[in-house]
C-alpha cells in the first residue's frame, strides 16, 4: 500500500439518483423484538452513496496493487437507529485491506457514532456497528473511509460492492478496469521500496532493494542496510514456517526481462542466504543497526532485487503516524525509504443533538396521575355507606329503653304491706284502739292514686282488697283470742 495515501474526501457526483432507488427498497431494517419487548440490534441501511478513488495514478490507468480510497455516504435521516445497530459492507475481490479498527466521530463533540472494524485480505467486509452516541442525535450524516490496494485485474469498470448482504452496489472504478501493469519500475540506480504487511501483522514491513548491475561495475555487490531506531526500532524477521516471509535475492538476466516481469514471477534465479549465485555465495550478516549484505557481480546487465522483511521491537509502535526509516547503501549509491503507519478507514458525522425536552412529555406520563385518582375506589370508603347499618341503630327502639316498664316500681310501692309489717307490732295495742285496722283500708285508697298514675289494671284493686279482708280477719282472730 502506498505510503503516500491522503484522506481526501472525494465528492461523489456518479449516479445518485439510481443508487438512491437501488437502495430505497432496503431502507433501515426494523428491529426486532424479543418475547420481554426488548429491541434486538439490527442491520441497518443507511449508506446513500459510494465513489473510489486510485490514489496512486489518479488519472490512470488502474493497475494492478495501486492504493485506492473507497468512500462510503450515510444518512439516517427520518430513520430509526438505536445503539449497537449495524452496518456491514462487503469489499469484491479485486480489493484488499489490512486489518485495521477505527472509529466515525463527530467533529464538533469528539463524540463516536460508530465503531468499525476490518479484516486484512481479499474482498473483506468491513462491520460498523453505532453507539449509544444515537440515544442524543439524530439526522446522523458522515462518510466512511477506507483504503487498501487493487489485488486483481477486474473484468468490469464497476466494482460490486454488497450493503447487509442484500443490497448490490455497483461502483465505477474511474479510469476503466484494473489491468496488469505493462512492465515493472526498473530504476536506473539503486532504489529502496517498502510497506507494511496485508496479512494482519501489522508489526511487520516489507522492504525491497533494485540493484542494477548496469550501473554498478565493482567486482562485489555490497548492500549496507541500516534500520532507524525510532518508535522503538525494529530487526529482521525470518518466518521459521515457511518459504514466503524470508530473505531471499531474485535475478533477471537483462534489464527488459525485469521490466516485462511486473508481476515479479519470471525470475531467472532465486537465491536464499548463503545459496550461490554468479559462481559465488549470498552472504547476509546482522549488524547492531541492521545487516550487511554481499554477492559476486555478474558483470553483465543482470538486475536484482533483494527482498527481506523485518518486524518491529515494539508491536504497539505500529500506531497511525508513526514512521520506520530505511536506509541502503548499494556500494556508492544511496537509497532511502520510509514507512508510514497510515489508518486502514477512518470516519466522521454530523448529526442534530435530541432536544431533551421531548422526553418532558414523557414526565406528563405522570397522567397516571389520573390513575391516582384511582383511589375512586374511595368511593369505596363511601360504602360506609353501610354506616347507614350504624343506623341499625334503629334499635332505638331504645325507646324500649323505656321498658323500665320496671316502672312497677311503683310496685315498690307494694311496700304498702309495710302496713303489714307495722301491723304485727302494734297488734297489742289494737287492744285498745281497734279502729287502727282501719288503715290498712286507707292503704287501698292510695292506690287508686297510684293506679291513676301508673294506668294499673282493676284486678290490683281486687287484689290489694283481698289482702286488706285477710289482714282484717286475722286482726279479729287475735283479738278474739
Amino acid at each position: 500500500m502506498n505510503s503516500e495515501v491522503t484522506r481526501v474526501r472525494p465528492v461523489s457526483s456518479w449516479g445518485a439518483t439510481a443508487l438512491a432507488c437501488a437502495l430505497v427498497g432496503a431502507g433501515a431494517a426494523a428491529g426486532v423484538m424479543t418475547s420481554n419487548g426488548v429491541a434486538q440490534a439490527a442491520d441497518v441501511n443507511v449508506v446513500t452513496d459510494a465513489s473510489i478513488k486510485n490514489t496512486t495514478h489518479p488519472n490512470g490507468p488502474n493497475n494492478v496493487f495501486d492504493s485506492f480510497n473507497a468512500v462510503f455516504s450515510f444518512d439516517t435521516t427520518g430513520k430509526t437507529v438505536a445503539e449497537n445497530d449495524t452496518l456491514t459492507i462487503k469489499l469484491p475481490k479485486e480489493l484488499r485491506t489490512r486489518q485495521a479498527s477505527f472509529d466515525v466521530t463527530d467533529a464538533q463533540t469528539g463524540g463516536v457514532a460508530l465503531r468499525c472494524s476490518v479484516p486484512s485480505g481479499e474482498g473483506p467486509e468491513l462491520t460498523c456497528v453505532f453507539t449509544d452516541y444515537m440515544k442524543t442525535h439524530e439526522n446522523a450524516k458522515g462518510q466512511i473511509h477506507l483504503v487498501g490496494d487493487t489485488a486483481a485485474e477486474s473484468s468490469s469498470e464497476n466494482l460490486n460492492f454488497t450493503v447487509n448482504h442484500t443490497v448490490t452496489l455497483p461502483v465505477p472504478m474511474p479510469n476503466g478496469k484494473i489491468v496488469p501493469k505493462s512492465n515493472a519500475h526498473a530504476p536506473a540506480k539503486a532504489y529502496k521500496d517498502g510497506w507494511q504487511l496485508h496479512n494482519g501483522h501489522d508489526e511487520r514491513f516489507t522492504w525491497e532493494v533494485y540493484i542494477p548491475e548496469r550501473q554498478n561495475h565493482a567486482t562485489t555487490i555490497s548492500v549496507t542496510d541500516t534500520f532507524d531506531p525510532a518508535n522503538g526500532g525494529y530487526k529482521l524477521f525470518n518466518d521459521p514456517n515457511g518459504a514466503w516471509q524470508r530473505t531471499r535475492l531474485l535475478k533477471w538476466n537483462t534489464l527488459e526481462d525485469f521490466q516485462n516481469d511486473p508481476k515479479r514471477e519470471n525470475f531467472a534465479e532465486k537465491v536464499d542466504v548463503g545459496g550461490s549465485i554468479n559462481g559465488g555465495t549470498f552472504t547476509m550478516t546482522e549488524t547492531a543497526d541492521g545487516f550487511v549484505a554481499s554477492f559476486p557481480n555478474s558483470g553483465g546487465d543482470a538486475y536484482y532485487l533483494l527482498k527481506y522483511y523485518t518486524e518491529l521491537k515494539v508491536p504497539a509502535s505500529a500506531s497511525v503516524g508513526s514512521a520506520f526509516k530505511n536506509t541502503a547503501v548499494v556500494n556508492d549509491q544511496v537509497a532511502e525509504k520510509s514507512i508510514v503507519i497510515n489508518t486502514a478507514g477512518w470516519g466522521d458525522v454530523d448529526a442534530d443533538k435530541k432536544k431533551t425536552p421531548t422526553p418532558t412529555p414523557s414526565t406528563t406520563t405522570p397522567e397516571p396521575t389520573p390513575s391516582t385518582t384511582t383511589p375512586e375506589p374511595t368511593p369505596s370508603t363511601t360504602t360506609p355507606e353501610p354506616t347507614p347499618s350504624t343506623t341499625t341503630p334503629e334499635p332505638e327502639p331504645t325507646p324500649s329503653t323505656t321498658t323500665p316498664e320496671p316502672e312497677p316500681t311503683p310496685s315498690t310501692t307494694t311496700p304498702e304491706p309495710t302496713p303489714s309489717t307495722t301491723s304485727p307490732e302494734p297488734e297489742p295495742t289494737p287492744s285498745t284502739t281497734t279502729p287502727e285496722p282501719e288503715p290498712s283500708v286507707s292503704t287501698p285508697s292510695e292506690a287508686p292514686k297510684v293506679l291513676a298514675r301508673t294506668g294499673a289494671s282493676t284486678a290490683v284493686v281486687l287484689i290489694v282488697g283481698a289482702l286488706a279482708g285477710t289482714l282484717g280477719a286475722m286482726i279479729s282472730r287475735r283479738r278474739a283470742q
